[in-house]
C-alpha cells in the first residue's frame, strides 16, 4: 500500500510537471520578438535556440519600421556610440571583452521630455542589430502591458518574457514608459506594485545570470522610478534626451529634407534651426510636414473645394520661406504647451535698441562662466566625431607603468611609486575651463528690459544647458510642498545635471517676499555647492545695484565682474529703433489684393490610379499568406462535403445523375451539380469563400426541386432530402465557420479582384457563370417578363461600354459605381435618356471645379471648356489678361509721400524719447504702428499727419535713473 501510494504520487507529480512545461512553452510562444518573422525564427541558428510556435505575441503594441536606422537619428551621436558599446560591439568584437574578462553594460535608462527621440533610438537599435547574419531579438512592452488583474499573473508575465529572451539571446527588451511598471515603492503603495518591482529587480540582477539580454527603459519622469533600478547591474547607464540645440536641430532638419527636390540651401537651414528654439525632434518633423502642406495650399487651393481627384503638377509645388513661416506660426512646441521656456531670442524689432547691451552682457558672461565660451566655439569649429576619444599627451607618456615588472627588486618598484602617483585628480586648467561660483546679475531700473528681453536672450544663447527656474511661482505653486522643499529640489536637480543654470528673475522682489527660513535655506544651499562646480546663478533685479539688500550684494560681487548695470538707450540706438518704422514702413504702398479666385486655373480630372502595385517581394508574401488561408478553407470545405456525402439521406446527391437512366435530365437542367463535382471544384481551388460553396449546394437543391415536381411520392422524398441538404449545409457552415475567418476570405477575394490575378479571375468568371445560369433558370418561370427583350439591351450596353473603356472593369475603382448607375437607368429609359445620363458625369466635375473657382463672367465659357478639352485654356488666358490689366492699373497709382515731414517726425521722436526706458519706447513704437496701420490703404500719404501721434510723447515722462 505504501509502495502504491508512493508510485501514485510520483506519477501525479510527473503529469503535473509535463502539464506545467507545456503550459510554460505555450505561454513563452506568445512572447515573440517584434523584429523577426516566423520564417526567420524557424531557420538557421534561431531554430536551434528555441522551438517557436505559430501564435503571435500576447501584446503587439506596434509594428517595427525597418527603415529607421542610426542615420535617421539626429543630434544623439553620444547616445548611439554608447548603445553600440552595449549591443553591437559584443557581437562584432567579442575578442576585446574576452581578453579582459568583462561583461558589457546590460541595461540603460532613457529619460527626457516627450518627443526627444527615446523610442526612435530604440527602433533604430533594433534595426541596426538585425542586419545580415546577426539577428538580435527585440521585445517591446509599453507602459503597464504586463500588468493583470489576477494575483501573480503580472510577475508570471515578466518571468516568461525574460525566459523567452534568454532562449532567443542575444536579445533586447525595451520597456517604454517604465514608470508605469516599476514606480517608487513606499508604505502608501499597494503590495501588488511592490511585488512587481521586486520581481523585475530580481530578474535584472538576481542569482541567475541574465546572459546576453539588454534591458532598456524609457520614461518622462525619472523621479517616479524605483531607486533600486538605478544602479550598475540593472540600469548601468542613464541617457538624458534633452531638447536639441542648434546643431542638432540642423541635423534633424537635414534628415527630414534630404529627399526633397530641390534641396534646401544650407544658410536657410541654419536660419531655420536658429528660429526653432524649444522644438523637439517630433516638432521639427511636424514643421516640415506643415510647410509642405502650406505649399500645396498655396499652389493648388482649388482641390480644397472638391472631393474629386485632379491632375496636379507635383513639380510646380515648391516650398518657400513663407511656407515655413506659416508652419512656425501654426505649430506650438510640445514643451511650450504646458510651460513656456525662459529662453527666447531677441526680437527683430528690439535688436537695434538692445543688441549692444546684449553683446556687452554676453562678453561679461564669457568671463564669469567660461563654459559658455566653450559651447560657442564648439558651434563654430565643430567637435570631434567621438567626443570621448582622447590622445596620449606628454604626461601620459611619462607616467610610470601600472603593470607588474619582473625586472628589478620590489624595493626599487616601491620607491618609484612613492615619488610620483599614478592617478592625478587635480583640476587641469589646460584641458577644461574653470569657474569659481559663477554668478551674473542684470540690474537696472524698472522697465529696462533686463527680465523681459535681455535675460531670455542670454538663456537663448545658452540653450544647450539645462535651465532651472527659481521664482515665487516655483516656490508656492505646489501646495503639497513647502517653499523650503521646492527650493532644495531646484538646487538638487541643478547639481545633478551640471553644467546647468539656475534662473532667478526679479530677485529683489523675490527676496522681499520670502520668509526668513527660505532665505536661510537658500543661502545654505548656495554655499553647499562646490566651489568649482559649473552651476551658473543668473538673476535680474528691477532696481539699481545700490538699492539691493546687503545679502544680495554679497552674493553678486561688482568687483569680480558679476554685475551688469544697464544704461539708458542712446540717441543712435533710438534712431535705429524708430527709423525703419517711420521712414520705411510708413511709406510702403498699400498691400495688393491677392490673386482673385477667378484667376485660378481650372484643373482637369485625373484618371483613377487603381490599386497600388505591389513589389515582387510584397506580392510573394501576400500570395503565401493568402494561400495559407485558402488552404484552411479547402480543408474545412472538404470535411463538410465528406460528412454530407457519407450521410445516408444525401447519398442520392453524392454522384452525378445517370443520363442513361434519365435521358431528359439535361434538357430540363442546364447546370447539373452534385457533391462529387463540388469535391472536384474544391480540389481545383474554385472556392475562395464559403458563400461560393453554399451557392453550389443551393444549385443542387434547386435542380432537385425543378426536375422533380410535387406530384409523385418518390419525387416528394427527393424534394424533402434536397431541402434537408441545403439546411444542413447552411447550419454546419454557420455553426462551425469562424466569422472572422470568413471575413478574411472575403478580403482575399476582393484583393485578388482588384489586383487582377489571372488564375483567380478565372474562378470569378466561373462563379459569375454559375450565378447567371441560376438566375436564368429561376427567371424561366416568368416567360412574359423575359419576352420583352430587356436582357439583350443590357448585354449590348455592357458590350459597348467595354469597348469604350480599354481598362478592365476591376481597375475602374469609383467609376464602376457610376457606370452601374447608368446601366440601370438605361434598362428603364430610352436611348436618348441614356445619352443624357452619359454626359452628366463629365459635366459634374467641371461644374464642381468651375463653379467653386469661377465668377459670374466665366459662366458663359463653361460649355466651351466642357466640349473641347483645348478650350479650357481660353478662359485661363482671359482671366490672366484681366489679372494683368488690374496689375497695370495698380502699378499706375502713385504714392504721394513727403519725406521731410517724416524725417522731422523721426528727429522729434528721438529727442522727445531721451531718458525713456525700454518699456516706454515700446509703448511709443506701438502708438506709431497703430497710426500707420490705420492709414495703410492710402496712396496719398500727405493726408496722413503722423505728428498728431507725437502728442502721446508729452504724456510720458523720462525715467529717473539716479
Amino acid at each position: 500500500a505504501i509502495h502504491s501510494s508512493e508510485s501514485t504520487s510520483s506519477s501525479d507529480e510527473e503529469r503535473f510537471e509535463r502539464r506545467k512545461s507545456k503550459s510554460m512553452s505555450r505561454a513563452r510562444n506568445r512572447c515573440l520578438p517584434m523584429n523577426l518573422r516566423a520564417e526567420d525564427l524557424a531557420s538557421g541558428v534561431l531554430r536551434d535556440r528555441v522551438k517557436v510556435g505559430a501564435s503571435l505575441a500576447d501584446v503587439d503594441p506596434m509594428n517595427l519600421d525597418t527603415s529607421v536606422k542610426f542615420d535617421s537619428v539626429g543630434g544623439l551621436s553620444h547616445h548611439i556610440q554608447s548603445l553600440k558599446e552595449m549591443v553591437v560591439f559584443p557581437l562584432l568584437y567579442p575578442e576585446v571583452f574576452e581578453k579582459f574578462k568583462i561583461q558589457p553594460p546590460r541595461g540603460c535608462l532613457f529619460y527626457g521630455p516627450p518627443g526627444t527621440g527615446k523610442t526612435l533610438v530604440a527602433r533604430a537599435l533594433a534595426n541596426e542589430c538585425s542586419q545580415g547574419d546577426r539577428k538580435v531579438s527585440f521585445f517591446m512592452r509599453k507602459g503597464a502591458d504586463c500588468l493583470s488583474k489576477w494575483v501573480g499573473e503580472s510577475e508570471r508575465q515578466l518571468r516568461l518574457l525574460f525566459d523567452q529572451a534568454y532562449l532567443m539571446r542575444p536579445s533586447i527588451i525595451f520597456f517604454d514608459e517604465i514608470d508605469g511598471l516599476a514606480p517608487v515603492r513606499s508604505s502608501r503603495q499597494d503590495q501588488i506594485h511592490s511585488s512587481i518591482v521586486s520581481t523585475l529587480l530580481a530578474l535584472m540582477d538576481g542569482l541567475d545570470s541574465r546572459g546576453e539580454i539588454v534591458v532598456i527603459g524609457a520614461t518622462n519622469r525619472l523621479d517616479s522610478i524605483d531607486p533600486a533600478l538605478r544602479r550598475p547591474g540593472r540600469f548601468d547607464r542613464e541617457f538624458l534626451f534633452n531638447l536639441p540645440d542648434k546643431k542638432a536641430r540642423k541635423h534633424i532638419l537635414e534628415i527630414h529634407t534630404r529627399d526633397w527636390s530641390p534641396k534646401l540651401a544650407e544658410p536657410f537651414i541654419d536660419e531655420l534651426a536658429e528660429k526653432c528654439v524649444g522644438y523637439c525632434g517630433a516638432d521639427i518633423k511636424a514643421l516640415c510636414t506643415e510647410a509642405a502642406l502650406a505649399a500645396l495650399r498655396r499652389r493648388y487651393p482649388q482641390i480644397y473645394g472638391s472631393s474629386q481627384r485632379y491632375q496636379l503638377d507635383v513639380g510646380s509645388i515648391v516650398l518657400g520661406p513663407q511656407d515655413f513661416g506659416r508652419a512656425l506660426r501654426s505649430i506650438i512646441p510640445a514643451g511650450q504647451r504646458a510651460l513656456t521656456p525662459p529662453g527666447q531670442a531677441l526680437s527683430c524689432v528690439l535688436k537695434p535698441l538692445l543688441e549692444p547691451t546684449l553683446a556687452q552682457t554676453l562678453a561679461c558672461l564669457m568671463r564669469v562662466f567660461p563654459h559658455a565660451d566653450l559651447l560657442h566655439r564648439e558651434h563654430i569649429h565643430g567637435t570631434l566625431p567621438f567626443p570621448d576619444s582622447y590622445s596620449e599627451d606628454e604626461e601620459c607618456l611619462g607616467a610610470p607603468s601600472i603593470y607588474e615588472t619582473h625586472s628589478g627588486s620590489l624595493k626599487e618598484a616601491a620607491s618609484c611609486t612613492t615619488h610620483k602617483p599614478f592617478l592625478h585628480f587635480t583640476t587641469s586648467a589646460y584641458r577644461q575651463p574653470t569657474s569659481y561660483r559663477p554668478r551674473l546679475l542684470l540690474t537696472g531700473p524698472q522697465g529696462a528690459g533686463q527680465s523681459t528681453h535681455l535675460a531670455p536672450a542670454v538663456l537663448h544663447h545658452l540653450e544647450k544647458f539645462t535651465v532651472h527656474r527659481l521664482d515665487l511661482p516655483t516656490l508656492y505653486s505646489v501646495s503639497a510642498k513647502t517653499p523650503e522643499e521646492s527650493c532644495a529640489q531646484v538646487f538638487r536637480e541643478a547639481r545633478r545635471c551640471v553644467p546647468s543654470i539656475i534662473y532667478m528673475p526679479h530677485i529683489s522682489d523675490w527676496w522681499e517676499a520670502i520668509s526668513e527660513t527660505v532665505k536661510s535655506s537658500f543661502l545654505t544651499l548656495l554655499q553647499d555647492v562646490p566651489s568649482f562646480t559649473p552651476l551658473l546663478i543668473l538673476a535680474t533685479a528691477e532696481t539699481v545695484y545700490q538699492q539691493l539688500p546687503d545679502e544680495l550684494t554679497c552674493i553678486f560681487s561688482r568687483s569680480y565682474g558679476e554685475v551688469v548695470c544697464l544704461s539708458m538707450p542712446g540717441e543712435e540706438a533710438r534712431r535705429k529703433f524708430f527709423s525703419d518704422l517711420i521712414l520705411v514702413q510708413a511709406a510702403k504702398a498699400p498691400p495688393r489684393r491677392r490673386k482673385t479666385v477667378s484667376a485660378l486655373e481650372v484643373l482637369t480630372l485625373a484618371e483613377d490610379p487603381g490599386p497600388r502595385q505591389l513589389s515582387p517581394e510584397e506580392l510573394r508574401r501576400l500570395e503565401e499568406q493568402e494561400e495559407n488561408t485558402l488552404r484552411e478553407l479547402r480543408l474545412f470545405l472538404r470535411d463538410i462535403t465528406k460528412r454530407l456525402a457519407t450521410d445516408k439521406r444525401f447519398q442520392i446527391f453524392s454522384k452525378p445523375v445517370d443520363i442513361e437512366e434519365v435521358s431528359d435530365y439535361l434538357e430540363v437542367i442546364k447546370q447539373p451539380m452534385d457533391l462529387s463535382t463540388i469535391m472536384m471544384k474544391i480540389d481545383s481551388h474554385k472556392y475562395m469563400v464559403a458563400k461560393d460553396f453554399l451557392v453550389d449546394i443551393d444549385l443542387i437543391c434547386g435542380n432537385a426541386l425543378e426536375y422533380n415536381p410535387d406530384k409523385d411520392p418518390g419525387d416528394k422524398i427527393i424534394r424533402h432530402r434536397a431541402c434537408s441538404l441545403k439546411d444542413t449545409a447552411h447550419a454546419m457552415i454557420a455553426s462551425e465557420l469562424d466569422p472572422e475567418f470568413d471575413r478574411m476570405c472575403e478580403e482575399i477575394k476582393e484583393s485578388c479582384r482588384k489586383r487582377g490575378d489571372p488564375a483567380l479571375q478565372a474562378v470569378l468568371i466561373d462563379f459569375n457563370l454559375f450565378l447567371s445560369s441560376d438566375n436564368i433558370k429561376r427567371k424561366l418561370r416568368r416567360r412574359p417578363i423575359w419576352g420583352r427583350g430587356i436582357i439583350r439591351k443590357k448585354k449590348s450596353y455592357k458590350k459597348e461600354e467595354a469597348e469604350e473603356d480599354d481598362e478592365p472593369e476591376e481597375e475602374e475603382g469609383e467609376d464602376d459605381s457610376a457606370a452601374m448607375v447608368q446601366g440601370d437607368a438605361c434598362l428603364t429609359q430610352d436611348e436618348s435618356s441614356c445619352d443624357a445620363m452619359e454626359l452628366h458625369p463629365d459635366k459634374q466635375p467641371l461644374q464642381a471645379n468651375g463653379h467653386i473657382l469661377s465668377t459670374e463672367e466665366e459662366n458663359s465659357s463653361e460649355p466651351t471648356a466642357t466640349q473641347d478639352p483645348q478650350g479650357e485654356k481660353e478662359p485661363i488666358k482671359a482671366l490672366s489678361e484681366e489679372a494683368s490689366s488690374s496689375k497695370e492699373a495698380t502699378s499706375k497709382c502713385l504714392i504721394m509721400f513727403y519725406f521731410p515731414v517724416f524725417q522731422a517726425l523721426l528727429e522729434k521722436v528721438v529727442v522727445k524719447s531721451d531718458g525713456f526706458s525700454v518699456d516706454h519706447l515700446e509703448r511709443v513704437y506701438s502708438v506709431l504702428s497703430q497710426c500707420i496701420y490705420q492709414h495703410r490703404r492710402d496712396y496719398d500719404k500727405t493726408h496722413f499727419n503722423p505728428l498728431v501721434s507725437v502728442r502721446s510723447l508729452d504724456c510720458l515722462q523720462p525715467v529717473n535713473w539716479s
